[in-house]
């Protein structure tokens, strides 16, 4: 199927078949555990102007808003960087689509606590337990034994004022299929809402 896909947007020099079947990919990501795009790596930089990278889980894809949403611990190192500098950088690959995702874009904090609580209700329990873990995530232990959770009760609440949810607004989209014949890649800006896209050399 990937080798057909790539086949027909090479016959029809197609930016926009091109992009759409990617986002089409990211869009179905988010439900799909197994999918390869359900674990994005993303890098940050730190306020010592030095790159971070680490795995997140794609909660939400709009296409309609180009935005990306992912979740996180308020203590970890992600938001101090994101605070930083909210210029950040996503990057996915689909091994059977044969197809890398890069994404450039801004990110914040969403501190709307009923979009907050809402997301919360919906995780499931096992989603909400890393956020009980009792230390800040990065800090030193000596032993495993240190890690320890606060115990839930019946509000299941216990861990939301350490949970918070990143949006990412998308300002740019980079795509490359790998194909033997001839790697295809595209770069896609934000223009207003609407992705702008021209064909690049691999």
């Amino acid at each position: 199927m990937s080798i057909e896909i790539i086949e027909k947007i090479r016959e029809s020099d197609s930016l926009e078949l091109a992009l759409e079947n990617a986002l089409n990919k990211l869009k179905r990501a988010v439900k799909k555990r197994n999918d390869d795009l359900h674990l994005l790596n993303l890098v940050t930089v730190d306020n010592k102007n030095e790159p971070n990278t680490r795995n997140v889980v794609l909660r939400d894809f709009s296409i309609e808003n180009l935005t990306i949403r992912f979740h996180t611990d308020k203590r970890s190192s992600k938001i101090k960087d994101i605070k930083n500098n909210k210029a950040i950088c996503l990057i996915g690959y689909d091994k059977k689509a044969k197809l890398q995702i890069r994404i450039d874009a801004d990110a914040f904090a969403i501190e709307d606590q009923e979009i907050l609580i809402d997301i919360w209700k919906k995780m499931y329990p096992m989603s909400r337990e890393c956020y009980r873990v009792s230390k800040s995530p990065g800090d030193k232990i000596e032993s495993l034994d240190e890690v320890k959770f606060d115990e839930d009760n019946e509000s299941n609440l216990i861990g939301f004022n350490n949970f918070t949810a990143i949006q990412c607004d998308i300002k740019s989209i980079e795509i490359l299929y790998l194909n033997h014949k001839a790697n295809i890649r595209a770069k896609y800006n934000n223009s207003n809402g609407i992705l702008n896209g021209e064909w690049i050399i691999p």
